[in-house]
């Protein structure tokens, strides 16, 4: 969706991996007992200290390699699953998890992308690799077209049912559609392996602007009402013109933009990591308070205490 050229030679520009030792062989340059993959589109591949990065920085015991991919899809992250992962034997070497960060490529099509994710844990699992998923950051701004009117309430909504799928809080039915026959069973129980092993909420995060952005204005979206794809709920006009009015309030909150409103800036990527950190297993060995003291300095190093 965002393929811009700017974004291109990002996808061109990785940092090397912090603490990076030597004696490992292939793709992974450490001797760390637990190794893991991120797959996902722009914003897991960020070029100057990105959430990845900073997890490795603040978790001894873990090697990230980065495997994200600009302007990727749901669809297309599943693909690179196999092409980049698991038919690469030197990285496919030892690999423990499957760090997931991706989606808003394809969330016009929210059922879809969700399919296209649930396709990727399973077959994660299949392999016998564990599952760390991030949602869908907050995004958005009212400079940005899609933003417009009521198209701004719609495109939230989408993202935030990804959101919800990938946390676990929708049936089958609710998050895939009608493809959730196609998995055969029961439309509204998951399947072992479907849904990831940790999920981490970044829609509902500090990352949101929250109460710092204003609502919209009321005027406007009423008068626009009965062209919205809520016209015929005319009994609940008041809660949707009410949702609609809060959207800016789940932009990404202005200071970890970076060149636009979608992708975190190395602040955004640092507290991703730290949200990551709350939850993160065990056997990844992380300091949390390392990873919020970090910054960026052409690679990771301590701040100030």
């Amino acid at each position: 969706m965002w393929r811009t050229p700017l974004l291109l030679l990002l996808a061109a520009v990785m940092a090397v991996p912090a603490r990076a030792q030597d004696g490992a062989k292939g793709p992974w340059r450490t001797n760390r007992p637990v190794r893991a993959v991120v797959l996902g589109g722009s914003i897991s591949r960020y070029y100057a200290g990105n959430f990845g990065q900073y997890l490795q920085y603040g978790c001894s015991d873990l090697e990230v390699l980065n495997r994200g991919e600009v302007g990727a899809g749901a669809s297309k992250i599943l693909k690179n699953l196999k092409t980049a992962v698991l038919d690469e034997p030197d990285t496919r070497q030892g690999l423990g998890w499957v760090v997931v960060q991706g989606g808003l490529n394809s969330v016009w099509s929210p059922e879809s992308t969700s399919w296209w994710l649930s396709r990727l844990f399973s077959q994660s699992h299949g392999e016998g690799l564990k599952v760390l998923a991030l949602s869908l950051s907050p995004w958005g701004s009212d400079d940005d077209p899609r933003f417009d009117g009521w198209k701004a309430l719609r495109l939230h909504r989408a993202t935030e049912q990804v959101v919800e799928f990938v946390l676990g809080h929708l049936t089958p039915a609710q998050a895939l559609g009608r493809r959730a026959a196609q998995r055969g069973g029961d439309d509204q129980k998951w399947q072992p392996g479907e849904l990831p092993d940790i999920a981490i909420d970044l829609w509902r995060s500090p990352l949101r602007a929250g109460s710092s952005a204003p609502l919209r204005p009321r005027e406007e979206l009423a008068d626009a009402f009965g062209r919205s794809p809520w016209a015929k709920q005319a009994a609940d006009k008041d809660k949707w013109i009410q949702a609609a009015r809060a959207v800016p309030q789940q932009f990404l909150a202005k200071p970890y933009h970076d060149f636009d409103h979608v992708h975190p800036n190395g602040a955004g990527h640092r507290l991703i990591a730290a949200l990551v950190c709350q939850q993160a297993p065990a056997e990844w060995r992380c300091d949390c308070d390392a990873i919020r003291r970090a910054v960026w300095k052409g690679k990771i190093v301590p701040g100030k205490s």
